[in-house]
This record gives C-alpha cells, structure tokens and sequence, in this order.
C-alpha cells in the first residue's frame, strides 16, 4: 500500500494586530507567522475507507476534523474518489494557539497530493485552505510570512534571528470563538503598521513582540498571564502569547538558557506543561 509520513510544524506568532470586524463576522488581521520545530506526525496510507486514528483522546476523529474537511473538498471538487488512513501523532498541544489542526490540514493536503501524484497549484492550495481555517495557507511555506486579512493574504518577511523557545501550555483549552466575540479586544490603527520595524537582530526582537489578544485573554484566563511572568522571571528575554493562547512563550538566546528555565519551572509548576523548540527559518 502507498503511503508517506510527514511531520506537521506548530507556529508561533511573532506580533498579531487586530485592526477590526469584518462584514461576515470575522476579523481582519495582521500577523507575522513563523514556524517552530514542534510538530505532529501524519502517517498516510492509501485505503479502503477514510479514517483518522490519534494518539490523543481530545482529538475529534469524526466529520468535523479538519483533516476530513480537506479530504471532503477534495471529493467533491477535485474528484478525488481514494480514500486514506490518517495516523495522527500529537504534540501540539489542540486549542493552544500554535495552529496544531491548521498545519495538519496542510500537511493532509501535501501528503495526498503526493501519493496521488495529482499537482496542483499554489493559489488552489490556498483557496482549500482558507476555506477549512484562516490561518491554515501559512503552513503551505517553509519560512516567516506576513499574514493579512483572515490569515490568508501572505507576504515573505525573511529570515528571523536565531533564538531558542521555551513553550508553557497551562492545561487549558481556550476557544478562538470566545476570545474574537468578547467585545474587549485591543485593536490597531492601520497606520501604525507603517511604523513597524522590520528585524533580523535578536535583541530587537521585544520591539516587534505584540498580541492585541493578550490583554483578553489574561482577563479571562489568568492562569495565561502567570505562565508569561513565570517565563520572564525564569530568564527569558522576551514573552509573549502565541495566537488566541492558551500557550506562552519565551524567548532565549541559547539552548542551555532555554534547558534552565525549563528545569526551574517544571519544579514549580510540574502540573504545565512545557516544550523546548527553535525556529524554523
């Protein structure tokens, strides 16, 4: 049987601007996405039904797994009639804000593409996509892109600075739905994105850290903002949480620094957990 195993990267995002609400509910955003070296496994094989299997008991295996989404699209539009067995190996943590789901969506995609030796073309990828989550056609490329509008408008930003993460998930799983219609978000002016500075130097990097959804969440879940200043007062350099949380991360300039705080803090709090990762340039 025809198969192939692929790794699925999380990402982080360096600074995520909410500029408003857009006419059909959503938000527009601005967003530079980079990914990390934390990463789920697919393995996909050919078969005679659709099927997802997962390590993970929290992991929805029915219809309204995005892996199932693109396969549907697929069928219906692209008249894909194989069906696969997907093996799905978690260590992104689901409803963290690392894109965990969105990266296995395009991960799913590559991988049949591949199997079925179908090509198809960048702007199609991205249209399934954007169709199945916003901020699912980053995980189409390899590099730090600008993303705009849902996610899916993508610009290349370059090469980031070298620096390693050290990643706190709570044990909490926050809804991106409940955070977006909370009515307190913290919003930038279109105009101040033209003051944004455009870095490839470590120590610049806090200049550019920014998430309009941090004040949000660290209301309703404090347990986020404890896990930020628990990273800051354990050595890192900069702080910030990824996406709509639950997970934070710190920012170090070297794997032993990143190895000692994550040793002081599983001391302390051995109830989080934590992961060590770099960036994927």
């Amino acid at each position: 049987m025809k198969k192939i195993s692929l790794k699925s990267y999380g990402k982080i995002n360096i600074f995520l601007h909410i500029l408003g609400k857009r006419q059909d509910g959503f938000h527009d955003i601005f967003t530079l996405f980079t990914k990390i070296s934390l990463y789920d496994t697919l393995n996909i094989t050919m078969s005679d039904t659709q099927k997802i299997i997962c390590d993970k008991a929290s992991i929805p295996l029915d219809e309204s797994n995005i892996i199932n989404r693109v396969q549907r699209i697929l069928e219906s539009d692209y008249g894909v009639k194989e069906r696969f067995t997907t093996e799905l190996i978690k260590r992104i943590p689901d409803g963290g804000g690392l894109g965990g789901g969105s990266s296995n969506a395009a991960a799913y995609l590559n991988g049949v593409l591949e199997l079925l030796d179908m090509q198809m073309d960048m702007k199609t990828k991205t249209d399934i996509m954007a169709r199945v989550g916003s901020d699912t056609a980053f995980f189409l490329h390899d590099e730090p892109m600008i993303g705009e509008g849902r996610g899916e408008r993508l610009t290349p930003f370059g090469r980031l600075p070298e620096c390693f993460l050290l990643l706190i998930n709570p044990g909490i799983h926050i809804p991106t739905g409940r955070v977006f219609s909370s009515g307190n978000l913290k919003l930038t002016e279109s105009t101040e994105l033209n003051r944004m500075r455009h870095t490839s130097e470590y120590t610049e990097l806090g200049n550019m850290l920014f998430n309009g959804l941090e004040e949000t969440v660290f209301d309703m879940y404090p347990v986020v903002k404890k896990a930020k200043e628990t990273l800051l007062e354990a050595g890192s350099d900069f702080a910030l949480m990824s996406g709509s949380g639950a997970t934070v991360f710190g920012i170090f300039p070297s794997e032993n620094s990143a190895f000692r705080a994550r040793d002081i803090i599983n001391k302390k709090y051995p109830e989080w957990s934590l992961y060590q990762a770099c960036l994927v340039n």
